[in-house]
């Protein structure tokens, strides 16, 4: 458990927000299962790491959150075993244990629903829909920024009218123009806060955010629920709005990849291949009605 521990505190201390917040989610669901008991090096076997799985599983779990549990108690071990933690002569309980995600199919919005999306009228409903909204919006018109990323975006990342920001999860920087649309949603929440966005309202902590996070998913999911989605909303759809409507526009691969800050064009490649089943209907649709 002390592994975990180290783990948590490394990323805590390189500032790695999204991954801290997996990390101290794989923790917890591992701490219910011994239930205050501690799991010592001899006794994490392949056997045990079986019996782990099939509680997750009985919990009513689905394939991918049990997968993304077993992932990051695999990162620990791996690093408790380069650290000298647990002995490697002990036998790796994750040899031949095939840990696979289940590919969930990514859904885009087309450009007429982006629309209906922008000019909803949310101004007799509770401020946090109009703010969810923008955050949506603003997203879009960034390429597709992460809502950690939003929040933590400062004043002083903007310069001469061009956005600088440093991606959480990949660490990777990333420069943008700012244009006339995203400029109004900058504008509309300026204020004396440090961020571009106050939604923090002064309290910056990881709980501050986790808990405006929480909440503000669930505006943006009541908007799709009011303009009858039929996706589930999420600020996630609008990263994947932009890259498909980006490849619809002829926009090259390497530029649609430096964009979304992709390390390589092949993730890219595996990104966008999730998203071509509607092209895929639409153009069988069109062969049918010949």
């Amino acid at each position: 458990m002390s592994c975990f521990a180290l783990h948590i505190a490394e990323y805590e201390r390189t500032g790695r927000i999204g991954s801290t917040a997996n990390y101290q989610m794989a923790y917890r669901m591992l701490t219910r299962y011994l239930g205050g008991s501690k799991l010592y090096p001899e006794q994490f076997t392949a056997e045990w790491l079986e019996r782990y799985e099939r509680w997750l599983l009985a919990r009513g779990l689905g394939t991918n959150t049990i997968v993304f549990h077993l992932r990051y108690l695999r990162a620990v071990y791996n690093r408790a075993i380069e650290s000298g933690l647990f002995p490697a002569t002990s036998g790796n309980p994750f040899y031949r244990k095939r840990i696979k995600q289940v590919a969930t199919r990514k859904r885009a919005l087309p450009r007429e629903t982006l629309r209906r999306i922008y000019d909803a009228d949310l101004s007799a409903m509770h401020p946090k829909y109009a703010l969810a909204r923008d955050l949506f919006m603003f997203s879009f018109y960034t390429r597709g920024m992460s809502f950690v990323d939003m929040i933590y975006l400062r004043k002083c990342d903007i310069s001469d009218g061009v956005l600088t920001y440093k991606r959480k999860k990949t660490g990777q920087m990333l420069s943008l123009r700012i244009e006339a649309p995203l400029q109004e949603i900058i504008d509309r929440y300026d204020s004396d806060s440090l961020y571009v966005l106050p939604v923090l309202n002064g309290d910056d902590s990881y709980r501050a955010y986790r808990q405006q996070q929480r909440e503000l998913n669930k505006f943006i999911r009541k908007i799709g629920e009011l303009l009858e989605i039929s996706e589930p909303l999420t600020f996630y759809v609008a990263r994947h709005s932009w890259a498909t409507l980006a490849r619809d526009c002829g926009t090259p691969l390497t530029i649609i990849s430096a964009g979304m800050g992709h390390t390589s064009e092949r993730t890219t490649r595996v990104y966008l291949a999730q998203l071509d089943h509607n092209v895929i209907d639409r153009a069988n649709r069109k062969i049918i009605n010949l």
